[in-house]
């Protein structure tokens, strides 16, 4: 295993599969000291703020779980990146590295609506314009969409104003949206088990009853807590946000997000970079 994948392999296993690049890391790491990254100031009187006591047990504790040098480089290269400045005590986030945490931390909406629709978009760009149709695939999931087949996808969401935005500024292929209309449906599966299949909802339900298991054991274990705030945000990232009707009966995504705002969000401080919608 080359030395780049063995780091991101680490990273993910750090950061609870949220993220895999070294810079994004650093900027996660700010994010929960508080929009800082210290490096052991002196002055007893330092620590007595807890907002400056945060950002070093943040530091701390990526010496720990990766590697000091390699950490410390990490914050050079995010410096040199935009993303980070020198600040009185340490660095903190530039407009730009906030601008880049906002991309990785997820939205959560506890409002949703659905007016009952399903939409297909299928696309067909050939394999020399890759690069475009990676860059398609992406997109299609930071909107919420999830592949049915490999050209194929679905979405609760009407995609037209988006697909609009993609194609006018990437010229090649041909992308079609359909709707289902009320009720679709696809082959023989009923709804829930269409949305179970693509969506893997019922795959993610059980890993938010095991992140709420491993949360109730955690409380008091710091260092155990930062990993576990980690690994919510990459479930709650890949969580698509359905409204009640089409979840699961025993959907315990809401509780994990309760338990999340109560014992984690204000604690960990990054309550100013988290969006969450009533």
């Amino acid at each position: 295993m080359g030395r780049g994948l063995k780091t991101s392999n680490l990273i993910s296993r750090i950061t609870g599969e949220l993220t895999t690049t070294a810079m994004d890391l650093v900027v996660l790491s700010a994010a929960f000291g508080g929009g800082l990254i210290l490096f052991g100031p002196s002055g007893k009187d330092l620590y007595t703020d807890k907002k400056l006591n945060d950002a070093l047990r943040v530091s701390s504790l990526m010496y720990k779980k990766w590697n000091k040098s390699s950490f410390r480089r990490a914050v050079g290269r995010s410096i040199g990146n935009g993303l980070l400045k020198k600040v009185e005590y340490g660095f903190g986030l530039t407009v730009d590295g906030e601008k880049r945490l906002r991309t990785i931390l997820p939205e959560y909406k506890r409002s949703r609506q659905w007016d009952g629709k399903l939409w297909l978009i299928a696309y067909d760009i050939p394999d020399k314009k890759r690069r475009i149709r990676d860059k398609l695939r992406k997109w299609l999931l930071e909107i919420g969409c999830r592949a049915l087949q490999e050209s194929i996808w679905l979405s609760i969401k009407d995609p037209t104003s988006w697909i609009k935005d993609f194609v006018a500024g990437n010229k090649k292929g041909s992308i079609i949206v359909s709707c289902l209309g009320k009720d679709g449906s696809v082959g023989g599966e009923t709804l829930p088990e269409l949305l179970d299949r693509v969506f893997g909802l019922s795959k993610l339900n059980k890993e938010y009853i095991k992140w709420i298991e491993s949360s109730e054991k955690n409380l008091d274990n710091e260092e155990g807590k930062i990993g576990l705030a980690f690994r919510y945000l990459f479930l709650l990232r890949r969580d698509p946000m359905f409204p009640k009707e089409l979840l699961p009966k025993d959907w315990v995504g809401d509780k994990a997000m309760d338990i999340f705002d109560k014992e984690y969000r204000s604690e960990l401080d990054i309550s100013q970079y988290l969006n969450i919608r009533e």
